[in-house]
């Protein structure tokens, strides 16, 4: 249930353009730092994909968050 309630939070085309700028806050995308501040933000990022139904920590998340999208069905948008 958890899943679908944060799915349901990001669905718009507003909500992804925030979570990809929550990823990109996060260090999800990029190597960071061993300073304990980018480390804990970095394991709340991989936390949240858990949550969006990417896997579990410890296996490779990005690939597996990558993949998880790729199968999603479309999201229907309107034409603006």
């Amino acid at each position: 249930m958890l899943i679908r309630q944060y799915r349901k939070v990001f669905a718009s085309n507003d909500g992804l353009d925030v979570l990809e700028h929550i990823f990109y806050d996060l260090g999800i995308f990029q190597p960071c730092s061993d300073t304990p501040d980018d480390v804990a933000l970095k394991n709340y990022g991989t936390r949240l994909l858990t949550i969006l139904g990417a896997g579990q920590p410890e296996e490779d998340t990005v690939k597996t968050f990558i993949k998880r999208l790729i199968s999603q069905p479309y999201l229907k948008t309107e034409k603006k």
